[in-house]
């Protein structure tokens, strides 16, 4: 195997990012593979010096941060556009946002009604209470509010995606290596704000083809993704969010033989990707 050197971008202030990436980074050293890890504000010099960037859980923990993440998070990706250097989680679906989800809403897919402008909220008549975040917000509730439908006119501002505040079960999260499930998890009842412990579970077949009609839209053969769903009152799951730049991949949550399983399938699929970039 060829020996490469290997930049993983995280954030290691974070507890959870700390534990999955220097785990991660450890596998890819026990391979003989040099590794760095760093945030997203590193040095430019670094580019020139690594064979490949893989984007990690990079996220910041506290609202006050979120400025100077936003800052960093578009200078690195302006400056790396159009750099030779090969790159995993950089540019996908919701790399700058939630506007994918939108998107996906427009098109008829299981999906959170979501809307960007009071015009486009005709469809939300049989709700009464409303969320409204950034569309640039990432993977937290950070600055979201929540409002009744009497408010919701004077409490929009431009750049915000406005949601009906759904009743669900619970939360289920699909943890994909490239296109391939991996493991289930459902938080009941839900991730946030008690993060309760959460269960593996098997999905069915329908809500396998929901999971098949994200995934051919994410498009995404290379690196972690993760897509994130609610399980309403009737079973129905309807997507909340995709996290395929920053995703929190749960792995400490997870029993220690199906972790290694995962992260072995990653380095495999980074693996199989240098070797087909390296061909071209």
């Amino acid at each position: 195997m060829d020996k490469y050197n290997i930049l993983i971008l995280s954030n290691l202030d974070s507890v959870y990012a700390k534990e999955e990436d220097e785990l991660i980074a450890e596998s890819f050293i026990n391979d003989g593979h040099n590794v760095s890890i760093k945030w997203i504000d590193y040095d430019e010099e670094l580019d020139n010096k690594f064979d490949i960037v893989l984007m990690r859980d990079v996220w910041v923990e506290n609202e006050q941060n979120i400025p100077k993440y936003k800052k960093y998070n578009n200078l690195l990706k302006k400056r790396l556009k159009n750099k030779p250097i090969k790159k995993v989680n950089f540019y996908e679906v919701d790399t700058y946002g939630k506007m994918y989800l939108i998107d996906y809403y427009k098109k008829g897919l299981s999906v959170i009604p979501s809307a960007n402008n009071l015009n486009e909220i005709e469809n939300f008549n049989d709700y009464d209470t409303f969320i409204l975040k950034s569309i640039e917000s990432c993977n937290s509730a950070f600055g979201q509010k929540i409002v009744n439908k009497s408010s919701l006119e004077k409490e929009f501002e431009e750049g915000m995606l406005i949601q009906p505040k759904i009743k669900f079960k619970s939360e289920v999260q699909c943890y994909f290596v490239g296109n391939e499930l991996m493991y289930t998890l459902e938080f009941i009842p839900s991730k946030y704000p008690d993060y309760p412990p959460p269960i593996v579970v098997q999905l069915n077949k329908e809500e396998e083809k929901i999971i098949d009609s994200f995934l051919a839209e994410t498009n995404i053969k290379t690196g972690f993704q993760r897509l994130d769903f609610l399980r309403l009152e009737n079973n129905e799951l309807m997507l909340l969010e995709i996290e395929a730049t920053t995703p929190f991949m749960a792995l400490m949550m997870i029993e220690e033989n199906l972790r290694n399983k995962v992260i072995d399938r990653y380095k495999k699929n980074i693996y199989e990707y240098l070797k087909i970039y390296d061909k071209k």
